[in-house]
Formats: C-alpha cells, structure tokens, sequence
C-alpha cells in the first residue's frame, strides 16, 4: 500500500512535468501559483496547513509549520529539499518543478509557521 502511494505521487508528478515541458508553454515566475504547486505536489506528504500527512509521518516528513523547524531552516535548504529530495523518503522535483517553481514554494512553506 505504502510503495502504490508513493508510486501515484510520483506518476502524477511526471505527468504533469511532461505535460508542461511538452506544452511549449513558458512560465514566468509571475505566472506561477505557488499553491496550486503545494495542492499539486506536497499535501500528498504535508497538509494544507504544514503538517504531515499518515504518508508523511511514515516518510518523517518535517511538521512545516513546527517554530523551531522554520528557525534552524534556510531557504537555500528547502530549495535543496525540493529540488533533490530524500532517498527512499521525498521524491526530487529536479525533473518535475522549473528552479522558478521551487523557489515560489519557499514562501508558502514559511507561511506554515504559527503565529
């Protein structure tokens, strides 16, 4: 069950990456949704408001919206984070997310930290 969950997640992440590299659409950082992107590619691992999901947890998937996770975090290593991944836990978005795309979840990530 876990491995089809993962594979999904990763299915419907190439897909959509080929579905825009094929496209010969450009996208500019201004036309980029970055919530759309996390609906699209995170909430599967963290939910709409940071936290892990069931699949997460299993994955110990960081709590997005956890004080002390936001503080010790830059945003060149959630950049990292997006773009490389973690072996056998977090899928690269390298192939799927344009370095425009990453870097337009940063803010969204931040915006998890709990006032």
């Amino acid at each position: 069950m876990f491995k089809t969950g993962i594979f999904a997640v990763t299915s419907v992440a190439v897909v959509a990456g080929m579905v825009t590299f094929f496209s010969g659409t450009h996208i500019t950082r201004a036309d980029i949704d970055a919530r759309k992107l996390y609906a699209t590619h995170c909430e599967t691992c963290h939910d709409a408001y940071g936290k892990p999901t069931d699949i997460g947890a299993a994955l110990e998937s960081a709590d997005l919206s956890d004080a002390a996770w936001q503080e010790k975090t830059t945003d060149e290593q959630i950049i990292r984070q997006i773009t490389d991944g973690t072996p056998e836990k977090m899928t690269p978005f390298k192939e799927t997310l344009t370095p425009d795309e990453v870097k337009a979840l940063v803010p969204v990530v931040r915006s998890f930290l709990k006032k």
